[in-house]
């Protein structure tokens, strides 16, 4: 199966009990050929102010097939799905799966009450397409953040409309090529990215450090995905709770390089 990458959606799941704590529906991942799952962790989260889960210790991910029931995957251990230990070898799903029946086992008292952020990679053929050629063109965004609560959009980019994009690689620099204050990559693992087409979410909310792929280049590639900057954005996560957001966060910028087909 083509492994390469095309629409993402982060899930949160919130661990409620000790045991068995299940995926909640998610319409955009109904009938979906799941490629991969990333865990995420991070302390802060899009759009909630709930804890996030920072630690894989004791919890385990179970994922039922289509019909909910066979087992895929039994007991994975969690920290087999973290992007910040497996350097993008991601465990291969590549099948259509029941969220309804497939759950977290946690085994750790100490994370009941947070909420464990699980990016789901699915096949969006509609959005994506074949490599017509390997040559890449490679440009750069710097998006200024201006807000803890609300959407940071990205920067019109007319070099850029109607591009196929097969990779978004982030950067850490402590001053941008426009001279402003980049992020670091702490504040990067609390930042969110979310790539629109029309009113379509091709990618929603991503973490903005999966994208740090200087380990892991041909890895996370994707499939000639297109998007409208215009609609596109960036959220800080915990909704303005972070300490610090507003020096820290607020102010500053966040540089990607995009790499699209010649």
């Amino acid at each position: 199966m083509n492994t390469k990458l095309s629409g993402a959606q982060l899930v949160l799941v919130p661990i409620e009990r000790v045991g068995r704590n299940y995926f909640p529906y998610v319409e955009n991942l109904q009938r979906r050929v799941i490629k991969f799952i990333d865990f995420c962790p991070a302390n802060y989260l899009p759009e909630t102010t709930a804890p996030g889960l920072a630690s894989t210790d004791d919890i385990f991910v179970t994922i039922f097939n289509e019909l909910g029931n066979t087992e895929l995957h039994r007991s994975l251990p969690l920290e087999r799905l973290d992007y910040t230990i497996t350097n993008g070898v991601r465990t291969p799903i590549c099948s259509k799966i029941s969220l309804k029946t497939s759950f977290i086992d946690c085994q750790d008292a100490a994370q009941v009450g947070k909420t464990a952020a699980l990016l789901f990679w699915y096949d969006l053929p509609e959005y994506s397409q074949r490599n017509m050629t390997d040559a890449l063109i490679t440009d750069s965004i710097s998006i200024p953040l201006t807000t803890a609560i609300r959407y940071n959009a990205l920067p019109d980019n007319d070099r850029m409309t109607g591009k196929r994009f097969r990779r978004i690689l982030s950067a850490y620099p402590t001053t941008t090529p426009d001279l402003t204050t980049g992020i670091g990559e702490s504040e990067a693992q609390n930042i969110y990215l979310t790539l629109r087409k029309g009113s379509y979410n091709i990618v929603e909310n991503a973490p903005l450090s999966i994208f740090y792929q200087i380990a892991m280049l041909h890895k996370s590639e994707f499939q000639n995905i297109i998007f409208d900057f215009q609609s596109s954005y960036l959220t800080i996560g915990g909704q303005g709770t972070i300490p610090n957001v507003e020096t820290d966060y607020v102010g500053k910028s966040v540089f990607l390089n995009l790499q699209y087909e010649a």
